[in-house]
């Protein structure tokens, strides 16, 4: 079903899907459209602070890199920003398929995309500037083909208008980084399987937030990232999502 509606994220949706990208090496984060910049999803390669048990009142950390949803999608919007992707078309997603859509695309981006990072390390400049010139779109299209093949298995994709006129120069762009670039490497550590372990930093600031997580989140652990959270803020200095 398809309704012009604000989706908000559950609970239970965000320990599941968060034991989904812990299996593959990263922590689930919740943030906003807006804080987003106006994405439904991110991933960040980045290595960032994910509390090791959260029930702890003084626990240990690592850092891991992490993916971050939206906590409300607006459908509508979404599926007519959809429509103009570089080759499928999100106005096809059902209400229920929208979230994990978007969960599977930000995955796909750390597990079946081209590396950004082998390409700037290149030192044939010129094939370098041309692989930077196809790796956003190409990584897009390669991300969205991701999560098509996990939403809707065996079924062809369909198409956005932009995707139906320009088939050929992404085959074209997709060919030449096949031929020239790496892969991102893929997972060798699994964070804990759990709700309590292995959580961003930023799902501890305030109860609302650890609410997602479960009931058996330290309250002195969330009082203490709250308050350093609104320190940095106080201080002028930027906020940490």
């Amino acid at each position: 079903m398809k309704t012009s509606t604000l989706l908000r994220i559950t609970r239970v949706q965000y320990r599941e899907f968060a034991e989904t990208t812990k299996s593959i090496g990263m922590a689930l984060n919740l943030s906003s459209f807006k804080r987003m910049e106006k994405s439904w999803g991110t991933y960040s390669p980045w290595a960032l602070l994910v509390c090791n048990d959260v029930r702890e009142n003084e626990p240990s950390w690592k850092e891991r890199s992490l993916i971050t949803l939206a906590a409300s999608i607006n459908s509508e919007q979404l599926r007519s920003n959809g429509a103009r992707r570089i080759e499928l078309d999100w106005g096809v997603l059902e209400d229920h398929e929208i979230y994990p859509f978007i969960l599977w695309h930000e995955i796909g981006h750390r597990v079946d995309n081209f590396s950004i990072i082998e390409i700037m390390l290149m030192n044939d400049l010129e094939v370098r500037d041309r692989c930077h010139s196809f790796i956003r779109s190409t990584n897009e299209l390669l991300a969205d083909r991701y999560a098509w093949n996990h939403i809707r298995p065996g079924e062809p994709i369909p198409l956005s208008e932009i995707g139906k006129r320009h088939q050929e120069t992404a085959a074209e762009a997709l060919a030449y980084l096949n031929k020239r670039a790496l892969r991102n490497s893929p997972c060798k550590c699994p964070l804990a399987a759990g709700q309590y372990f292995d959580v961003p930093e930023y799902m501890l600031d305030g109860a609302q937030r650890a609410a997602f997580i479960g009931p058996d989140v330290s309250r002195s652990l969330v009082a203490n990232i709250t308050a350093r959270h609104k320190k940095r803020i106080t201080e002028g200095k930027r906020p940490l999502y």
